[in-house]
This record gives C-alpha cells, sequence and structure tokens, in this order.
C-alpha cells in the first residue's frame, strides 16, 4: 500500500492518459506558480511534474500552456515547462503558438504564418530554438496585421 506522502501516488496513470488521448481531453498546465513552495516541497513538485508531463506526451494526451497567474500572461509556465526538459523548445513553442491558441479559440484561424490566417505574431531577438529564454525577447508584436506598439510603463 502506498502513503498519501510517496510520490508515486501522485502520479498520472499510462490507462488514465490514453483514455484522455482517445476523448480528445486537453490538459492545461498550471505549474510554475507551485515553484513557489519551500524548496523541500518544490524538488518534490517538479519531478512529479516532470513524470505527468512525460506520461502524458508519450500517450498522446494534447497539452496546452496555460497560468493559475490571472495578473499575467503564460510565459511563466512556458519557461518553466522548458525548465523541465520534458518537451524540446520546437514541441514547446508549437504547444505554445498553435495546439494552445487553437485550443481556447477553435473556430478561428490562428497559429500558423498562412494565407488566410490572422497575421498576429511577435518577432524576437533570437531563436527560441537554440535558446528557449528568447521568448522574452520581443521586438516587434502583430496583432491581426497591426503593429503594437506596448505603453511605457
Amino acid at each position: 500500500m502506498r502513503s498519501a506522502n510517496d510520490p508515486a501516488t501522485l502520479q498520472l496513470d499510462s490507462n488514465d492518459a490514453r483514455l484522455a488521448a482517445r476523448r480528445g481531453t486537453s490538459v492545461i498546465t498550471t505549474m510554475a506558480l507551485q515553484m513557489n513552495a519551500p524548496q523541500p516541497l518544490r524538488e518534490r513538485l517538479r519531478a512529479i511534474q516532470i513524470a505527468t508531463l512525460r506520461v502524458l506526451k508519450s500517450n498522446g494526451v494534447t497539452v496546452t500552456i496555460g497560468s493559475d497567474n490571472v495578473r499575467d500572461t503564460s510565459v511563466a509556465e512556458a519557461l518553466h515547462l522548458a525548465s523541465l526538459g520534458v518537451y524540446s523548445n520546437l514541441e514547446l513553442l508549437k504547444l505554445w503558438t498553435e495546439t494552445t491558441p487553437r485550443a481556447i479559440f477553435p473556430g478561428r484561424r490562428i497559429g500558423e504564418l498562412q494565407d488566410g490566417y490572422e497575421a498576429s505574431f511577435l518577432a524576437l531577438e533570437g531563436n527560441p530554438l537554440d535558446d528557449f529564454g528568447n521568448v522574452g525577447r520581443i521586438r516587434l508584436r502583430y496583432k491581426q496585421g497591426v503593429e503594437v506598439v506596448p505603453a511605457l510603463r
């Protein structure tokens, strides 16, 4: 019998993940805020997060990137996911820029630079495939083909 303190008790079962994938269930990650926990718990949570993401990924479950912080964007979440090492930079970018927006706005043509799609995109100072931290180094912003200039703070 496993105890509630055993991390294996908290891990997602592969059978459940396969069922979720068959049913088309999307899982929205909201893991970054947990890293504010005290240090001993933080390492346990990190191990559980890695194991859970590996089960989801290996069983083909759709993962989208979210946030539990209503005052912020999903940037911290994406950076946290990158730090876990489960997904490559390319996989993370696709989850964040294609899978997530399509899950949120299924009727819109977004998430790709193609004819007929909304021209909403960011130009970054560096390649996020080389360094995922480049997602925070935004040079230009466009929303539906119009440049967005952020207000000075």
